[in-house]
Parts: C-alpha cells; structure tokens; sequence
C-alpha cells in the first residue's frame, strides 16, 4: 500500500535520509563532506524545518574541528540574525572550542540577541582567555546581563584570578567593577574573599558596597572585623544600612551563624566609646543575648544620654525575647518618648513569624500592646499589623474595630490581608463573609473594596 505524503512532509523525510545516508558509519571515520555540505545548504535554506533537522545533525554528529571552524567563521556570519542565533547555539552543543574565533567576532554583532547567544556558547566553550571580553561588556548596554551571566558560567582556574585583577582597572566603569564582585560571588570564589574585605574598606563607595554584599554571601566569623570597619567607614544613611543587612546576613547564615554574631560582639567590645555608640545599633539588630548585658546597663544608667543609647539599642532587637523587658519599661516610664518608642517596638516584634512565639503569643502581645496605646496612630498600626498573625482569632481581635471611625479604614485592610488566605477563609467562612460584609459598609479605600468583593465571591486577588 502506497502512503501519500505532503510535499512539506516529504521534503523533511528526505532530508532526513539523505543525511543519514551520508553520514559515517562509525564515530572513528572521518565525517563526511557530502553531508556537512548538504546540512549547510539546509541551513542556508528557507525550510524551517529542514534547517531544524540539519542543526541537529550538525550539533550531534558530523564532528571534526574543521568542520567546527567553518561553521562559525564561514556560514555563521552569513545567514540572517535568527539563524545565527540558533547556528550558536548547534556550535555550543558541538562542545569544540575551534568555534570560539567565529564566536567572539560574533560577540561584536550589532544585534543583541545574537550577541547574546556568542556570549552564552563563549561561557560553554571558552576560559580565561575570553574574560576580557566578557568584562569589557560588563555596564555597558542591554548585553551586559549576558555578559554577566557568561562570566558566573564560564568554566578554568584562571577566570577568577582576572576577574579579581580587573577590579583594579580603573579603565573600567565603577557599575561594572562592582558587578565583578558580585560575579565572584555567584562563582562561590572564597580565595576573592581577602580582596572584598580590602575593598569594604577602601574609599571608592559604590564599590564598599559592592563588595559587602559579596560578602553577605560569602563571608564568615573571620571576615566580621573587616565588614565591622566596612560599617563604619559607610556614611550614616542607605550604605551603613546595607553595611548593616550584609553583617546580618553572615550573622544569619550557616553553622557558623553564633560565631559570626560573637564576633560582632567583640568588636564593639574592642572598640573606643565613641565607635561603641556607633556599633550598638548593629550589637542590637544581631541580637546575641550577650549583648542584653550591654543594654540593660545602659537603660539603668543614670545618664540620661546612656539611657536613650539604651533603649533605642533595645527597639532595634530582632525578636521577641526583649518583650518583657519592653512590658516592664512602659509600666514604669512617664516619659512620652520613651513610650512611643517602647510601644513602637512592640507593635514591630509581636507579629514577626518565627519569633519565638505561638501565634496565640504573638496575638496576646499585640493585644496587649493595644490596650498600651495612648494615640489612635499606634493603634491604626496594630490593626495593619495583626493580618501577619494568621488566625481566626485574630479576625476576632480586627473586627470589634471596624465599628470605631478613626480605625475602620485600617482594621479594613487587616481584615482583607487575614481574608487573602483562602484555607483560612473556608475554614471559617460565616465568620469571615460577615467581616467582609462589614468591610464594604465602612471602607473608602477601593483596593481595600476590591479585595473584599472578590473574597466574598470566592475569587483571588494578586497584589500590584
């Protein structure tokens, strides 16, 4: 019985079979001419299935480095810019590093999807020889991400050591510099960790910053006095905050996480009082429990300066464990500062996961707290705040709320953000549909509506 078959059809059949038909029996003879010849007419061709079928012939067969070396300097620069896309990518495929002359004249093409594809198929075949390129590219243009990405995948021993070299090439842009470091990062290259505390340290300040984040991920117990001068070399505002968050992340991470924040300690320790006010606020945020010792002394001080160092120390703790400390203050201040900041820091760590409490804890503090306000601000935080602690309990706590004018908007939002749980909600669905019900009566707000209306339906929300 004869099949009929389309013309497309056939075509691709035989293109098959004529490849196959010329192709060397065994991997140790030599490829064939007559096919490397017929899968370029192919992929010159206009049949994009066709080319399909010879690409994936030259990428998986056909081998031999001269056949590589005409691909890439010979058709490679004449077809049109979406067949060299995919001719770089069948050469990456090839694994045969004869490609990387036609690759890096690719690399310099006006057009950036192919300059792309050169750069991910240099990162497969090349090594340290073709960093300078890559670097060169780095900060500058849309292809920079590629170039990027390229130099965290490019594989042998001697890419870091010039990645690390050309830090110093004041040539090069201050962005691009900073990436390098925050490339050495993702190549996971400790032996560039000495090089990032030198530079925390140094004066040029987007590239401080750029290597204490190299350090967040990289660093250690042994690289916290570095990042602690790092610190203090950084201006008081967004770069001391992001000095702060890379010592927190070294002080968060790892088995070493304890010492890390030890070591911490014994900086402030070491240091002068003037740089020990500086440093406290970072003692606080790692919150070792030595440094309690620390604080508590201070807020008994005498000293009214002491005492406010103290207890703005104490509102910067990350968790739970100074709540009744705080309880304790407020039941004993009569001074309106230090009450807005005692309160402030209650209504901050009570509803913080993993603090170390329940959320039947978390719920008791913050109510608890709520009974504490003396200004409707503070309690319009509360409300906002307690959708974090999620449980019908706290659905309870919001909703008596809703009935007060100067908290509806806010106890609204808390009912919405409890409501955007939808296990929560069906478990507990009169509940709930009659808060949201009572939201739409008092709300203005029209995300807060919005939300409410699809929850009552049923339906998700996604956050803008």
């Amino acid at each position: 019985m004869v099949v009929s078959c389309p013309a497309p059809a056939r075509s691709l059949l035989v293109a098959v079979a004529c490849l196959a038909a010329v192709a060397p029996r065994a991997e140790a003879e030599p490829a064939s001419r007559e096919a490397f010849a017929f899968a370029v007419e192919l992929v010159k061709g206009a049949d994009p299935d066709m080319r399909a079928v010879a690409l994936e012939r030259l990428r998986d067969g056909l081998p031999g480095g001269a056949y590589t070396k005409e691909l890439a300097e010979k058709v490679l620069p004449t077809v049109p810019a979406d067949v060299q896309v995919r001719l770089i990518s069948t050469l990456a495929g090839r694994r045969d590093a004869a490609a990387l002359p036609g690759l890096v004249s690719m690399a310099a093409s006006g057009d950036e999807a192919v300059t792309a594809a050169a750069f991910r198929a240099i990162a497969a075949l090349g090594g340290g020889g073709q960093v300078p390129l890559l670097v060169a590219r780095l900060g500058n243009g849309p292809v920079s991400d590629a170039a990027r990405a390229a130099l965290v995948a490019i594989q042998g021993t001697d890419v870091s050591p010039q990645l690390a070299a050309a830090v110093g090439d004041a040539t090069l842009p201050a962005a691009a510099r900073g990436m390098i470091f925050e490339i050495l990062a993702e190549r996971r290259d400790r032996a560039a960790i000495p090089l990032f505390v030198a530079v925390a340290k140094a004066d040029d300040p987007e590239l401080r910053a750029a290597a204490m984040r190299a350090l967040a991920k990289l660093g250690g117990p042994a690289e916290i006095p570095g990042m602690v001068v790092g610190y203090l070399t950084a201006p008081a505002g967004k770069e001391r905050d992001d000095a702060e968050r890379a010592i927190l992340a070294v002080c968060a991470a790892g088995p070493e996480a304890k010492a890390a924040a030890a070591a911490v300690l014994a900086a402030y320790r070491a240091a002068d009082p003037g740089t020990q006010e500086t440093l406290l606020p970072l003692v606080a945020r790692v919150g070792d429990p030595a440094a309690l010792a620390i604080i508590d002394a201070l807020v008994a001080a005498p000293d009214p300066a002491q005492r406010k160092l103290g207890l703005t120390a104490l509102s910067r703790w990350p968790d739970a464990a100074v709540k009744d400390r705080l309880l304790g203050l407020l039941a004993q201040t009569g001074d309106d500062g230090e009450r807005r900041l005692l309160v402030g820091t209650l209504i901050r760590i009570a509803p913080i996961p993993n603090n170390g409490l329940s959320d039947a804890q978390r719920l008791a503090l913050l109510a608890d707290t709520m009974k504490l306000c003396t200004t409707d601000d503070d309690r319009r935080r509360i409300l906002e705040r307690a959708g974090a602690i999620r449980t019908v309990e706290t659905l309870r706590f919001i909703v008596p709320s809703l009935d007060a004018p100067p908290l509806a908007e806010n106890a609204a939002r808390g009912v919405v953000e409890l409501a955007h749980q939808q296990k929560l909600r069906d478990a507990n669905k009169p509940e709930f549909t009659a808060a949201l019900e009572k939201v739409l009566a008092v709300a203005k707000d029209p995300v807060t509506r919005e939300r409410a209306e699809r929850y009552l339906q049923g339906k998700t929300w996604e956050r803008r």
